[in-house]
Order: C-alpha cells, then structure tokens, then sequence
C-alpha cells in the first residue's frame, strides 16, 4: 500500500524505505507531513509578497520533501526555493501553481491511504 503510494506521486520508495526501514515507520512519518506547516509558511510568504516567508516555507518543504523521498514534490520545491532566493517573486509565483497542484496531489494520496 506504502509503496503503491509512492508510484502515484512519484516518489521513490526504495529511497525511503532504506531511510526508514520499514512501512510503519514511512507512515508514521507519513502523518507527520500532514501536519508539517512548511507549505503554509510559503502559500502566506506568496499571498504576501513576502519573499523571505516564502522562502524559509519553499526551503523546509524541499528539506522535507527529499527526506520523505517524494521526488516529484521536492523537485518543484527545489525550483521555487531557488527562485526565493533570487528574490525573482514573478517567476516564482508561476513556479507556486505547480507546488500547490504537486503538494495537493500528495496531500491527498497520503489521505486515501492513511486515513
């Protein structure tokens, strides 16, 4: 089920489970993005136009991301914590439609399987 998971987000699930070692602990971990604020940390900083907001929430959602393994995610997040960092706020609000779309999708394939 973990790794079914994993296939339709386009995570990589061997990266995970040789960081987590097994499936209860990827869904423990699992709940606890759920609950990780990262992604609102970088939707206000975008409402905002607050570049540094945006940045630390685009910075952790990558972190996060690449610890979980959820490739496809922490690629985008990667792009738009770059852009921050540039203070490039255009490009950047292009580059958030698709975190938001790409986070979305996980948030709620993590929800069919867990809840």
């Amino acid at each position: 089920m973990i790794e079914e998971l994993y296939s339709s987000i386009g995570g990589d699930y061997k990266q995970a489970i040789s960081r987590m070692q097994n499936d209860e602990r990827i869904e423990k971990y699992l709940k606890f993005f759920l609950m990780d604020e990262s992604y609102n940390q970088l939707e206000d900083g975008m409402a905002t136009k607050n570049c540094e907001e945006a940045f630390n929430g685009a910075h952790t959602l990558k972190g996060v991301c690449q610890n979980m393994a959820f490739t496809d995610l922490s690629t985008i997040a990667s792009q738009i914590t770059e852009e921050l960092r540039a203070n490039n706020m255009e490009k950047a609000e292009t580059t958030f439609l698709d975190v938001k779309r790409e986070y979305e999708r996980v948030i709620k394939a993590i929800k069919r399987i867990i809840m």
